[in-house]
């Protein structure tokens, strides 16, 4: 079994064009997202309810914690290797299901520019709360099981 890795950072999207905010923590709701973020969906089963984005691939790219509009920053665990249908552990209580690589959109390179192009591929992966809880900035992220039933993808290739 892999080493578990953790949660850095906890963001929640607040009012359109202003920044993301840092929570210590933060409750995910089943088929939702989390608690009081924007970006909350309110259809049960939409495959972006929360944005998780690997500390590694951030800190390649050069842009502050939450530009990237990241709700989970994880340390430790490269998330862009892992499938569609991943599983993970957030702390205790919480499971969601990564549904497939966020797609950079034209907005990054107002942050910096060419961060569009370099962020293909990077951008960190989108995931469906499957079990509700709150989470902490420290807790663990575990791997789980592969759900066999996810559609599979084809990934964004690096430019």
């Amino acid at each position: 079994m892999s080493t578990p890795g953790f949660i850095k950072a906890l963001f929640l999207a607040q009012e359109r064009g202003t920044p993301m905010r840092r929570v210590p923590q933060a409750h995910a709701v089943e088929q939702h997202g989390f608690e009081g973020d924007r970006h909350q969906r309110r259809a049960v089963g939409h495959k972006r309810q929360l944005l998780l984005m690997d500390e590694a691939q951030r800190a390649a790219l050069d842009v502050p914690e939450g530009a990237l509009k990241e709700n989970v920053l994880v340390e430790g665990l490269s998330l862009d290797a892992l499938p569609p249908g991943q599983r993970l552990a957030l702390g205790d209580a919480v499971v969601v299901e990564l549904t497939e690589p966020c797609v950079p959109c034209w907005k990054l390179d107002a942050l910096r520019p060419g961060l569009l192009k370099d962020s293909w591929g990077r951008r960190g992966q989108l995931a469906r709360v499957l079990k509700p809880g709150t989470v902490h900035e420290g807790d663990t992220v575990r791997l789980l099981d592969v759900n066999p039933d996810a559609p599979r993808i084809i990934r964004p290739k690096l430019p």
